[in-house]
């Protein structure tokens, strides 16, 4: 399901710098993940969006995958059934089905094999403990009206910003966060998500984050029931603020097609990032690295 909201016209503060940006880049449309890793590193985002490149999956997105896909099997059927499902049931599906099934998909989609820190078997074992505890301990508690709901919003940057969120219910917009830790506080690009979602639906936003230790397997989750900060409200002063500084980024992005075109190396803004490098799958032909 998709919701248009580009009825809603652009942002005030947008109107002349959106007048201005001629969009040349070979996409029909941003998302939040596609601008928060353009704005890490320029050279990452042109392999992945402009080359086509994909890079080789690993262990902890896959296994939030798979957990996501088991939430929203529960919260899909419980629109209409308001119970969740049995947690044998859905423990069963996860670990039979959803599992082998995702990980072989996403091999198959970048055709390249799993980088596995640990074992399938131990990803295997941390998503079923993560997605038992949020099954156990967060699910009862919700009411979905609908799950994977797609939007496309208009923040003046010459194509929308399309984005797809968990659940939606009558108070909130909620997202899912999984990882090796649970974050009391919101990411930074979680907070471009907010803004999108809190344009498209006009609610707040819960960043539900999960995590799990690869070596004991301990599950931490953090929801705005405990932090308050995983509540994110943007006011509309914040959302124009962030959508000029979106149209900066997307400014900026045809600014490099325009001067360098698509196959010059774009700047490795990624090594003065914490960690963009440390977990960048492009590394070995960046020409930052190849020394």
């Amino acid at each position: 399901m998709t919701i248009d909201v580009s009825e809603y016209g652009r942002l005030p503060v947008g109107e002349l710098v959106a007048q201005a940006l001629t969009h040349n880049l070979p996409i029909d449309h941003w998302s939040p993940s596609s601008l928060a890793m353009f704005q890490r590193c320029p050279y990452q985002w042109q392999q992945r969006y402009i080359h086509g490149i994909k890079a080789r999956p690993a262990e902890a997105p896959v296994t939030g995958t798979v957990v996501h896909a088991a939430i929203e099997r529960n919260f899909a059927q419980k629109i209409a059934s308001h119970e969740d499902l049995g947690i044998v049931e859905l423990l069963d599906w996860y670990a039979e089905d959803a599992f082998p099934r995702i990980a072989l998909e996403e091999q198959e989609r970048s055709g390249m094999e799993i980088l596995w820190d640990t074992t399938p078997d131990k990803a295997r074992a941390r998503g079923r403990v993560m997605l038992s505890e949020y099954h156990g301990n967060v699910a009862p508690r919700i009411q979905p009206e609908a799950v994977e709901l797609r939007i496309a919003v208009d923040f003046g940057l010459g194509v929308p910003v399309e984005g797809r969120f968990d659940v939606d219910r009558p108070v909130s917009v909620i997202d899912v966060k999984t990882g090796r830790q649970a974050r009391k506080t919101p990411k930074e690009d979680w907070n471009i998500q907010a803004a999108v979602y809190a344009k498209a639906r006009n609610k707040p936003v819960e960043f539900h984050s999960v995590g799990a230790s690869p070596k004991t397997n301990s599950v931490k989750i953090y929801t705005p029931l405990e932090e308050e900060a995983l509540l994110v409200h943007p006011t509309v002063a914040q959302r124009d603020e962030l959508a000029r500084s979106l149209q900066a980024i997307a400014r900026y992005a045809c600014f490099l097609m325009s001067e360098l075109g698509p196959d010059e190396p774009w700047p490795t803004l990624g090594r003065f990032h914490t960690w963009a490098c440390g977990w960048c799958g492009y590394r070995s032909g960046c020409p930052a690295w190849k020394e």
